[in-house]
């Protein structure tokens, strides 16, 4: 009995060939793990190989993809196979099958062959989904505002000393979307451009741990529009979508008594969306931003890259971004033009990676307080205070200190 299974278990290893010490890590598709909205048709590839002896070398590799995890997993790349390719590469290696179709997930691995004859095990599963690749896969979204710049009053990027234009605060608006879901959500995907800046929330909780999307750019010319995943954000029946904008470099308002360094006038806040859904029956629905959307004023009453913000909480509407909440006081929202260009946001996004505390606290005899950070830093202020209605609070940033602390 004992030879028995040694034979068994000796040609079990044969027939399989793995190696238990060559082994794949650190899986990724443009350079990012699990991306979304891929917005080129040939995807590069990468991988690092892992051994605990000397002077392995990859020698070989294959590469297979599919549009379905169960294919996959029997070892069927039904979208693309590479077969056995003889070569040293595992960075930068382009796919080169089937086309890939705008908003969709597609699933890979890939194995390798040493230097020593070595055969490694299939890495584990990765994804990536491609994002929209032309005007027609935004499937008619418009862009979408609560206001329009006059024409006459646009302009790109300006740093001359003339006055400027006008002398009036913009708005900057919410936008709110209500829909519904019938139907069992296989997977949601979201693609959103909001100019200058946007946060997106569904249901009442913010999308993600973005800061500041999206990134800048010649706005005459393109923007960016950031891909998310919402499947697990979605419930069955009535569903909402919320978007706040904010100016950015988009549009900075020329008001009087705030630095304003550039004259960016672009426009003012404007958002374009698709939300694709994707049901387990096999259907499909889009959500574009139209017509149909409705908006309003935001808290936010000013909003400068360089001049600050300022808040009014007077004008909070709780639950706006919830399908409880009552819109019939919002306006329509109006269809405005945008960018030529739209392109993915494949770069890494801001994000909030550290909190700190003051290091020390100095109030002054006319009842300012010195909040000392200890350090110079890009960041933004949390603060909890108590007051009665009405009362303003101003917040004004440093880099030095006087000599009296001030």
């Amino acid at each position: 009995m004992l030879k028995l299974t040694g034979l068994v278990l000796s040609l079990f290893l044969s027939l399989h060939g793995f190696s238990q010490n060559l082994y794949l890590a650190d899986i990724r598709c443009e350079n990012k793990v699990n991306p979304l909205g891929v917005d080129i048709l040939s995807p590069r590839l990468s991988w690092k190989i892992n051994s605990p002896h000397r002077n392995v070398k990859q020698a070989a590799y294959r590469i297979i993809v599919s549009d379905n995890p169960l294919a996959l997993r029997k070892n069927i790349g039904n979208v693309w196979d590479s077969k056995k390719v003889n070569s040293q590469s595992s960075i930068q290696v382009e796919y080169k099958g089937k086309t890939l179709q705008p908003a969709k997930t597609y699933f890979w691995k890939v194995m390798v062959w040493d230097n020593k004859n070595q055969q490694s095990q299939w890495s584990a599963t990765s994804t990536f989904q491609m994002g929209l690749l032309n005007s027609a896969d935004w499937k008619g979204a418009k862009w979408i505002a609560y206001e329009k710049l006059p024409d006459s009053l646009v302009y790109s990027l300006v740093s001359d000393q003339k006055k400027d234009k006008i002398n009036t605060n913009n708005i900057l608006p919410l936008l709110r979307k209500n829909f519904s879901v019938k139907k069992k959500v296989k997977k949601a995907s979201a693609f959103i451009s909001g100019l200058g800046h946007f946060e997106f929330s569904v249901n009442g909780k913010k999308v993600g741990d973005h800061f500041l999307d999206a990134g800048w750019t010649k706005y005459d010319k393109e923007a960016l529009y950031v891909s998310f995943d919402i499947t697990n954000e979605l419930k069955a029946g009535a569903n909402t979508m919320g978007i706040m904008l904010g100016n950015g470099f988009h549009y900075v308002p020329p008001v009087r008594g705030r630095f304003r360094k550039l004259k960016s006038s672009f426009g003012y806040p404007k958002m374009i969306s698709r939300v694709f859904i994707e049901y387990t029956d096999g259907s499909s629905e889009n959500i574009i931003s139209d017509s149909s959307w409705k908006t309003d004023k935001s808290p936010v009453i000013f909003s400068s890259i360089y001049g600050g913000e300022d808040y009014d909480a007077n004008l909070e509407q709780k639950g706006w971004d919830t399908p409880a909440f009552s819109d019939k006081h919002w306006k329509p929202v109006l269809v405005v033009d945008g960018p030529p260009r739209l392109r993915s946001q494949m770069a890494e996004p801001l994000k909030i990676f550290d909190v700190f505390n003051p290091v020390k606290t100095n109030r002054l005899a006319n009842g300012n307080i010195i909040y000392d950070l200890g350090q110079n830093a890009s960041g933004i202020i949390e603060l909890q205070v108590k007051g009665r209605k009405g009362d303003t609070i101003r917040i004004a940033p440093a880099e030095l200190l006087k000599e009296d602390r001030s």
